[in-house]
């Protein structure tokens, strides 16, 4: 019989016999079993290649996180120091500056009949200058301020507030011979003394800058659209658009960025009034809103100024 000599000795002295096949197959298995060990001590050591990888990033990225909210926090307390610093300075500002105006004032009216032409001139241009301050500085307090916590947070009804506006700018229309238009318009969530300063401003801007022996038209409309950007939980969210359109003198293209800086101005005071506020002062109201101002604009054919806003702030829903 195969396997019959194969004999192996057991603990108590005796001889037993085994199949060699038996013997081959428990080799077999004991090799597929070492094989699998070395398979299984590979993956581990895999595991813990990838295991201490991920822990590195892992530091990595709450040292980067700990690092931008550190940066963020200065950047924060910056900007307060920097608004509370405007504020203060136009506020400490505005009483010596009111007192030129007066003396100013007083010395035309006292001593107006003593001085000649070239004299009156320069009393004259020195409180042009004057007045130019205090309106700059009228805006830096306004521009500073904008940040504050509001405690006003309702649903404002765009129609009715640009209709106020206009009645309140009715002396500057006559004046031009102008007119603005105002279309439907939506309801929008937030504090309605922000939407003033930022409607008001674009629809002077229409009038103001109007073609010579053109009188200027303004015209406001508006839509509710879906954002097509956005990206979060639930249906997408609702945005107010509004456009104010003019048939003035336009806004060269490589300035359609530029003129929501502060203090940009594209024409000589004698041209046109102001001081270069007014669009930086808009630019912050919407981004205080999450929103977005844009302009386009061709020189001799007028501008189109879209304001783009969340119909309710997120929270308030």
């Amino acid at each position: 019989m195969r396997g019959a000599g194969v004999k192996f000795k057991r603990l108590d002295g005796l001889a037993e016999p085994i199949c060699q096949e038996s013997a081959s197959e428990s080799c077999e298995s004991c090799g597929l079993l070492q094989q699998q060990i070395v398979e299984l001590t590979s993956c581990v050591a895999e595991a813990r290649e990838v295991r201490d990888r991920v822990l590195t990033e892992l530091e990595e990225m709450t040292a980067l996180e700990t690092s931008l909210r550190e940066k963020t926090q200065a950047l924060v307390r910056s900007n307060q120091e920097l608004d509370q610093f405007a504020s203060v300075a136009a506020h400490d500002l505005q009483e010596p500056l009111h007192s030129i105006l007066v003396f100013l004032d007083l010395l035309r009216v006292k001593c107006g009949n003593r001085l000649d032409a070239n004299g009156l001139s320069i009393v004259n241009r020195v409180r042009s200058a004057a007045i130019r301050m205090q309106e700059q500085i009228q805006g830096l307090l306004v521009y500073s301020r904008l940040d504050a916590p509001s405690s006003q947070c309702e649903m404002v009804p765009l129609g009715p507030l640009c209709e106020d506006i206009i009645a309140s700018l009715q002396g500057k229309i006559e004046e031009f011979g102008g007119a603005v238009v105002v279309q439907e318009l939506p309801a929008i969530q937030g504090d309605s003394i922000h939407f003033r300063q930022l409607f008001q401003n674009l629809i002077q801007n229409g009038l103001k800058f109007h073609r010579p022996g053109q009188p200027p038209m303004v015209k406001v409309s508006g839509r509710v659209i879906t954002d097509r950007r956005w990206r979060g939980a639930g249906p997408p969210r609702r945005l107010c658009q509004v456009d104010i359109s003019d048939q003035g003198i336009g806004i060269p293209s490589e300035y359609h960025h530029k003129i929501f800086d502060m203090f940009q101005r594209l024409h000589r005071k004698d041209e046109y009034a102001g001081v270069g506020i007014g669009l930086a002062l808009c630019q912050r109201i919407v981004n205080r809103y999450g929103g977005e101002i844009v302009v386009h604009s061709e020189v001799g054919h007028g501008s189109i100024f879209t304001v783009t806003l969340p119909e309710y702030q997120k929270g308030l829903e």
